[in-house]
């Protein structure tokens, strides 16, 4: 993946590897949302927002158009859900880290999510304190991480 790097991560813990210059895109029917997660995530000095999608069809056309390191999309979103966009970016795109930001707790969810490939499930409500977090968790560690 191309933002990895070795040293100390951008929430200055120690992860092996590190991650610099790691891109990302947002995918979200809100833009009210889209505009928080791309501030929580620029105040990151090792993270950059390379675009924003409205929904799940243009969330695939625009991984495809920039081949970003991670992509977060919301589960429910018009004209194709986050979790059909998930499976369908992963197939063209399998190095890069999916991260599901939802407002549905549901275990049902979460299970779908880990089966599309997603790296990570990240609950709405958490993501000002969690999604740095979560993202850097799911691509050093390589597990499914769940923070709801």
């Amino acid at each position: 993946m191309r933002g990895l790097r070795s040293g100390m991560s951008a929430t200055g813990s120690q992860l092996e590897p590190n991650i610099r210059g790691l891109r990302i895109l947002i995918a979200d029917d809100h833009p009210i949302i889209r505009k928080h997660v791309r501030r929580i995530l620029e105040e990151q000095p090792s993270f950059s927002v390379c675009g924003e999608a409205y929904d799940g069809v243009e969330a695939i056309e625009e991984a495809q158009r920039l081949k970003p390191d991670v992509v977060v999309l919301n589960v429910s979103m018009p004209i194709l859900n986050g979790l059909d966009a998930g499976r369908k970016i992963k197939t063209v795109l399998p190095e890069t880290a999916i991260v599901i930001l939802s407002s549905h707790a549901d275990r049902h969810f979460i299970e779908e999510a880990k089966k599309i490939g997603a790296r990570a499930y990240v609950a709405k409500s958490k993501a000002a304190e969690a999604l740095v977090t979560a993202i850097e968790r799911a691509i050093t560690e390589g597990e499914f991480v769940v923070i709801d």
